[in-house]
């Protein structure tokens, strides 16, 4: 599955159908701003959407991450294809799920031990560590959830 192939296909649809940006938009309760960004390849249409869009665009969800028409002897190998592709996106995301639990415990566990410890170089170093792991754990969250959650805009 390629995003920037999905986008693509995306607005390739739309403009065959003569709709804007907006006017599909406005259809499946997204902005215009949102499809654009589908279009450019920067986000995906978040999951609870998908079965709006392809309503739209007449396609199915097989085709929508296939990002092409698909002919009936194609549709169930393309099936098998993105279900194996969404169960590694799952496990992968699982996986940045835990590395970011793991980062943000250990890292306010230092914290706490820290705030008892006798001023030091090594409570310094140690100090700049758990903050380093609390850093990284939120970038490992950020992007964690801006995969899962997709924009601010398709939540609700």
């Amino acid at each position: 599955m390629n995003q920037k192939e999905i986008g693509m296909f995306i607005a390739k649809l739309r403009k065959e159908l003569k709709m804007t940006q907006a006017e599909l938009g406005s259809r499946i309760g997204v902005t215009n701003k949102t499809v654009s960004r589908w279009e450019n390849g920067d986000y995906m249409p978040d999951i609870s959407v998908m079965p709006h869009l392809c309503r739209e665009l007449g396609i199915s969800i097989n085709e929508l991450i296939a990002a092409k028409k698909l002919e009936p002897e194609e549709y169930k190998p393309q099936a098998e294809k993105n279900m194996t592709w969404s169960l590694k996106e799952l496990k992968y995301l699982r996986k940045t799920q835990r590395i970011s639990d793991a980062f943000v415990g250990g890292g306010a566990g230092l914290l706490v031990a820290l705030s008892q410890a006798p001023d030091s170089g090594r409570k310094t170093v140690a100090l700049f560590i758990a903050l380093t792991m609390l850093c990284v754990s939120g970038y490992l969250r950020s992007k964690y959830d801006s995969i899962v959650l997709g924009e601010e805009e398709n939540l609700c």
